[in-house]
């Protein structure tokens, strides 16, 4: 008996042993190597920060150099300004007329020179025609054709800004005799008595270089501080440009990382950029290289055209892990040795009083726990009572579990009963919640319209409502709509809601009123703050027009014949329930024949599967692409699909569809 108990305490402990290192090995390896991934991805925000405060300083320069220049070109301008403005004087006091006093301005004008060889100051008139330049070639020339930087005529928007404020500045691009694209800074003055602008304009070839310039050291810059940069043990980050450039290589012997050799990365690295075009984006990916399995954080500096990926192998992220295992092993061994010369300790005088309570737990199979004469026998109780060791606090263990056992037991037969009970009155609920659902359509209705529904609750009964009915013989009402919350309370928002519904359609015939009416009625008593999402439209089935109605819904899809897909956008005012005496904004639009209407809850988008991946707008666009499809039909294929996604998880939310087809 003794070597059995030994063996029992030896195997216990020595199994208890490895499921703690087991299960200790895998928490703290999940937990170590979550924080060295978020280190590196900490890592790699604090570099895309580092680059954007130096583009940010760049952007600095630049704008003081634009300003500068700007400054240039107005002290010209404002020079050139007063002596044109001399001219006109002779004009208003009569010395000379209009004619010879822009004849002598134009004279004056076509004299001049600048130091500066880039710099041009011409005329134009109200017609966009060159009167004045320092180059006789531009003289007669039209500008109408030219654009500023926001793709506006350049002339007529420069005229008018001078004409508002005085002066006028901008940029825009011209081709030059040899086929090439030059942009040029223009500040434009407004000459009001001949309504002419004149116009002083700079070459932006210099501050361009400078840019370029400062764009070169700020690669330099961030690749002597990059290339020394180590993550983990053998991390490191590259940067690679739109152009294919390596602002920042790999290190030595990784150069084949991004080649044939890396074509798992570059996969990887390409769906990433597909997943996060972005800036301000990071997002980890795995992949293999060498041998290894490898993490990549990506983020994307779309100022620049660079990506940017901090690459580190996965052995470098569980390396303290295993060293900290590895110390846990060793002090497990030290208790289990420990543990195995106290039970040999011990197990002698265990060996009497175990045998009794080995006794007393083969014949807790037999007892009746309901009886109240039983419990365990006077043995167990004197145990209890006199032994001060481990086998007194067994017995007072084998008592308590004796009177659990027996508590529970009841406990149980009481649940069981009183769920039983509840699952029938839920069942009796879900029957009444889906006779509130309306009708099929009448048959003579079918070669106008067809509508095709689907409600598959979380729980036994749900928040989501859909109703349609028609209103007159041309017009059917449709509406759909999500209860905030789940179960009972949600299911009898939602009976209340249809009901209002209902009345508000026999009473007003504007959906922004119908809604507005719903809204009321549920904020007067709503204690608990309830409120519901609604889609609420007026549809003529013989014109396809559609009045609309959208209170804090997902938007509504309108799929064409040949499966293009297109929104129902606007956002009429917030979910009714919440406060009274709101407006609500009618939207129209029309359906063709043979387009499709379809409603539904986010119960089908933001439905999840076990990998906790939610099935999206895009995944339902692309069920609808399906040219020619019948009401019928796209309700079962949406409601088909998403149960394919979420495949053995557990239901997010009510999943509510209602499908029109116009025929």
């Amino acid at each position: 008996m003794r070597r059995k108990i030994v063996s029992l305490l030896t195997g216990t402990v020595l199994v208890i042993a490895i499921i703690v290192v087991i299960i200790s090995r895998r928490d703290i390896t999940r937990t170590v190597f979550e924080r060295e991934s978020h280190a590196v991805a900490n890592t790699a925000e604090l570099v895309a920060l580092n680059i954007a405060t130096r583009w940010s300083a760049l952007l600095d320069d630049k704008i003081r150099m634009v300003r500068n220049e700007r400054a240039g070109l107005m002290e010209i301008g404002t020079l050139l300004m007063s002596s044109l403005e001399s001219f006109t004087e002779d004009e208003e006091t009569g010395e000379s007329s209009r004619e010879e006093a822009q004849a002598e301005a134009l004279d004056w004008l076509d004299g001049l020179r600048l130091d500066d060889e880039q710099r041009e100051i011409f005329i134009y008139d109200e017609n966009d025609v060159i009167v004045a330049s320092m180059d006789p070639a531009q003289i007669g020339q039209d500008l109408s054709w030219a654009k500023d930087f926001n793709d506006q005529p350049l002339t007529t928007s420069m005229r008018e800004e001078a004409r508002m404020f005085g002066h006028g500045f901008t940029i825009y691009e011209y081709e030059t005799a040899s086929g090439q694209q030059e942009s040029r800074f223009v500040h434009v003055r407004y000459l009001r008595p001949w309504n002419w602008a004149l116009v002083v304009s700079d070459s932006s070839k210099s501050v361009i270089a400078q840019i370029e310039a400062r764009k070169t050291e700020l690669e330099m810059e961030v690749l002597q501080t990059l290339s020394t940069l180590v993550l983990a043990q053998n991390g490191f980050v590259v940067i690679l440009a739109d152009d294919g450039r390596l602002v920042v290589p790999p290190p030595p012997g990784r150069a084949e990382l991004l080649e044939e050799g890396g074509a798992e990365f570059l996969k990887a690295l390409s769906l990433a950029r597909q997943a996060a075009p972005d800036d301000a984006v990071s997002i980890g990916f795995p992949f293999r290289y060498g041998g290894e399995n490898w993490q990549a954080e990506y983020g994307r500096f779309r100022p620049l055209g660079w990506t940017m990926a901090a690459l580190v192998p996965e052995e470098d992220l569980t390396l303290p892990a295993r060293r900290l295992v590895s110390r846990l092993t060793a002090v497990s061994a030290a208790v289990f040795g420990l543990s195995l010369m106290g039970a040999l300790f011990f197990a002698a005088r265990l060996v009497r009083p175990l045998d009794r309570l080995t006794r007393f737990a083969r014949a807790l199979p037999e007892q009746d726990f309901l009886s109240p004469e039983g419990g365990p026998p006077a043995e167990i109780a004197a145990l209890a009572a006199y032994s001060r060791d481990e086998i007194g606090l067994l017995a007072s263990a084998f008592q308590f579990m004796d009177r659990r056992l027996r508590e529970n037991i009841l406990r149980l037969i009481q649940e069981t009963s009183g769920r039983e009970r509840l699952e029938s009155e839920l069942d009796i609920a879900r029957s009444i919640q889906l006779g509130l659902l309306p009708l099929p359509m009448p048959e003579e209705t079918r070669p106008f319209v067809d509508v095709r529904t689907r409600m598959v609750p979380a729980r036994e009964v749900g928040g989501d409502l859909y109703d349609f009915f028609l209103l007159s013989d041309k017009e059917l009402c449709l509406a759909i709509g999500d209860v905030s919350g789940k179960g009972v309370p949600a299911a009898l928002f939602m009976a209340i809601t249809r009901t209002l519904i209902r009345s508000a359609a026999r009473d007003e015939k504007e959906p922004g009123r119908m809604v507005e009416t719903i809204n009321n009625r549920l904020s007067e008593n709503n204690p608990n703050l309830m409120f519901v999402t609604l889609f609420l439209a007026l549809l003529n089935i013989e014109s396809g027009e559609l009045r609309f109605v959208n209170a804090g819904h997902p938007p509504s899809l309108v799929v064409s014949k040949e499966g293009r897909t297109r929104r129902l956008e606007g956002l009429s005012g917030p979910a009714c329930g919440i406060m009274e005496d709101r407006g609500y904004k009618t939207f129209q639009d029309r359906l063709e024949p043979g387009d499709l209407l379809i409603g539904y809850t986010d119960g089908v988008t933001e439905a999840v599967n076990l990998a906790d991946e939610q099935y999206g707008e895009e995944r339902l666009e692309k069920v609808l692409s399906r040219p020619d499809q019948s009401a019928e039909e796209t309700a079962s294929a949406i409601l088909a699909d998403v149960e394919t996604f979420t495949s053995g998880a557990e239901p997010f939310d009510d999943v509510t569809l209602i499908v029109v087809k116009l025929s």
